[in-house]
Order: structure tokens, then C-alpha cells, then sequence
């Protein structure tokens, strides 16, 4: 190796040191050694010398390699630890490497040392930069789904300001067409029929224009969440979804006064808002239940549906766009989701999401 080694050794008997020091450098190991036979030398020494491998014979005064592996990993975690003993039992052996031993080294075969610790440093090393690797890919989807729960927000925020353009220009306007219009037609009473009868299509047009326009908006962001809350809101979400659809469905909603705060609102909306979607395009099914229900300091969400159902993996691995979205507004509140289905069986959709007030 380029870099010289740092080797800790905990060992009282001098005859011993030796020996270990023999076999390391007949293996042509270019290290640097320390050893130390106390516990406070010992922890002083994890600090100060910063080892990349600590070899420990198991019986000290006082002191036994167990203790030895505690301290290093409460002081220096990642380091490994190579026992360097006389004979064991096989279960002493097995009970040395569950408490976090990297290997173990008879005192009657030292010449098995050397590669043991060049074995040890390697896998400490591949654990470290596969753990380095797993927190910097946890910060890149940490980051991610930051982002994700920021572009959400200003989309959520965009199609209210929309709701309310649409709302206040194109209502107005068209308001004022049919006014307009309503007009002409008592100033035209005893025109020709076919004009009068002109002026009432366009008049029936307007009225139809005014319907689309008031069902964009809406779609875009319900009023009906912001001014009675997130029950009267998935009230009307039922009720329009049965009226398009024909399809019953049955609510069971807290008689629970419940305050939370417009991100959950919005998500638990938009969650029922696109699940009666799914259910309307896929699902087949003659009835749905829909339960919000508040208890201790969660919401908990449940859809259900007698449809004929899919299977998960199945879905899954085509990445559907629905479900990984209602996944992702459920885990931007701090919540989590969860869906069962199975061919035949209809669906079940579970949401559990904190209460909070902001």
C-alpha cells in the first residue's frame, strides 16, 4: 500500500507484540504502530492516533477486546477491529464478529495477519464509500423532492391565481354578453321570429359558456376548500363524481371540527380529486366508499372500490404517473400512502397524514 498504515495495538504481553510486529512486516506491510495495554490508552489513542485498523488481544487486566470494540464504535465507527487471540470456541468466534469484529486471528497462525488486515481496511473502505454514496443519493432525493414539493406549491398557487382570472375576467364578461343580450331581445320583441330566435341561441350559448367556465375554475382550484374546509370539500367532490358517474358513494367523515393546515388540505383534496379519477377510467366498479377519519394526531384517508382491480407490481413497474403522484403529494406532508389491489378485488387506498396548521 502507497500510505503508510496506522496500526493500534491493545496487548499487555511484550512477546506477543512482537510476534504480531514480525508478521506484518515479513509480509513487507509498511505501517506505523502504537500499543497500548489500558483502557484510557486505549481511548486516549483512537483519538490521537487516529488508527486505520485496531488489532486487540481479548484478556487484559480489567480490560477485554468486547470493551475494545464498544469503545470504537462509540469513538471511532468504521474502524475495524481484528481480534488477535489465543485459542477460541467457535461460539466465543461467532460472538466476537456479531458485536462488530471485522475478523479474528489465532496467536498459534499469525501468518493468516496480514492479509486479514488488508482485508479488513479494504471492506471497512468499501463500507464507507458505499455508505458515503447512500447518504449523498438520500441528499439528492432529499433535494429532489424539495424541489418537487416547491414546483407543487407554485403550481397549486398558479392555478389559483388562474381560477381567480378566469373567474373575476372571462365570468364577468361573459356576464355581461348575457346581460347585453337580454337587452336586445326586449328591444327586438317584435322583430322577426328567426332573429329573436338568433338572439335566444346565443343567449343559451352564453349560459353553456358560463357552466365550462365556472367547472374550469373549479377544477383549477375549489373555492369550496378554501371557504368550508377540506369535509365539505370532498363532500362535493362525491357528489359531482356521482353525478358524472352514476357510481354511489359512500362517505364516512368525521363530525370532527378538524383544522389542518392548506398543504394538507390541498393534498388530501387533490389525492380524493385524482383517485375518483382513476376510479371513473379504470375501475369498472358499481360502489366506492370514502372514509377521512381523525384520530389522535393523524388524518387517515381510505378509498375503496369494488372495480376489477390490478396488480400492483404490474402498475409499478409501468411507473403510473397517478399513483406516484398522490405517493409524492402524500410524502411532501410528512405523511404516508399505501395501495392494495388485486385482479378482480377492486382497490384500497390508505393515506395517513399528520395533523398540522400550516
Amino acid at each position: 500500500m502507497k500510505n503508510k498504515l496506522k496500526i493500534l495495538h491493545l496487548e499487555d504481553e511484550s512477546f506477543d507484540v512482537e510476534l504480531v510486529e514480525r508478521a506484518l512486516k515479513k509480509a513487507d506491510l509498511f505501517f506505523e504502530k502504537m500499543v497500548v495495554d489500558t483502557k484510557i490508552d486505549f481511548e486516549n489513542a483512537l483519538i490521537s492516533f487516529e488508527p486505520d485498523i485496531v488489532l486487540s488481544d481479548h484478556s487484559l487486566p480489567a480490560f477485554n477486546s468486547l470493551g475494545a470494540i464498544k469503545i470504537v464504535n462509540d469513538r471511532a465507527p468504521g474502524t475495524p477491529v481484528i481480534l488477535v487471540t489465543a485459542t477460541v470456541s467457535e461460539e466465543f468466534a461467532v460472538n466476537i464478529l456479531q458485536q462488530g469484529a471485522s475478523d479474528y486471528v489465532l496467536k498459534n497462525n499469525l501468518k493468516r495477519l496480514p492479509s486479514a488486515v488488508l482485508g479488513a481496511i479494504e471492506k471497512a473502505k468499501a463500507i464507507k464509500e458505499k455508505n458515503f454514496a447512500e447518504s449523498a443519493l438520500q441528499q439528492s432525493h432529499g433535494q429532489l423532492r424539495s424541489l418537487a414539493s416547491h414546483l407543487q406549491n407554485v403550481r397549486e398557487e398558479e392555478r389559483s391565481a388562474i381560477a381567480r382570472e378566469v373567474h373575476d375576467e372571462l365570468g364577468q364578461q361573459l356576464t355581461a354578453i348575457k346581460l347585453d343580450i337580454e337587452w336586445m331581445m326586449l328591444k327586438l320583441s317584435s322583430a322577426e321570429t328567426g332573429i329573436i330566435q338568433k338572439m335566444e341561441e346565443m343567449e343559451s350559448l352564453v349560459i353553456t359558456t358560463l357552466k365550462t367556465v365556472k367547472k374550469i375554475v373549479t377544477e383549477l382550484h375549489p373555492a369550496i376548500l378554501d371557504k368550508l374546509g377540506i369535509i365539505e370539500a370532498i363532500k362535493w367532490q362525491a357528489l359531482e363524481f356521482e353525478k358524472r358517474t352514476g357510481i354511489k358513494i359512500q362517505l364516512s367523515l368525521t363530525a370532527e371540527d378538524i383544522h389542518i393546515g392548506h398543504k394538507t388540505a390541498i393534498a388530501l383534496f387533490r389525492i380524493v380529486q385524482e383517485s375518483l379519477t382513476n376510479i371513473a377510467r379504470h375501475a369498472a366498479a358499481t360502489s366506492v366508499s370514502c372514509s377521512l377519519q381523525k384520530w389522535d394526531n393523524d388524518i387517515f384517508l381510505i378509498i375503496t372500490d369494488d372495480g376489477k382491480g390490478f396488480e400492483i407490481s404490474t402498475a409499478e413497474g409501468r411507473q403510473t404517473l397517478g399513483i406516484l403522484g398522490m405517493k409524492e403529494r402524500t410524502v411532501m406532508v410528512g405523511g404516508k400512502y399505501e395501495i392494495s389491489s388485486e385482479s378482480g378485488k377492486g382497490t384500497k387506498i390508505l393515506v395517513v397524514m399528520p395533523v398540522t396548521e400550516c
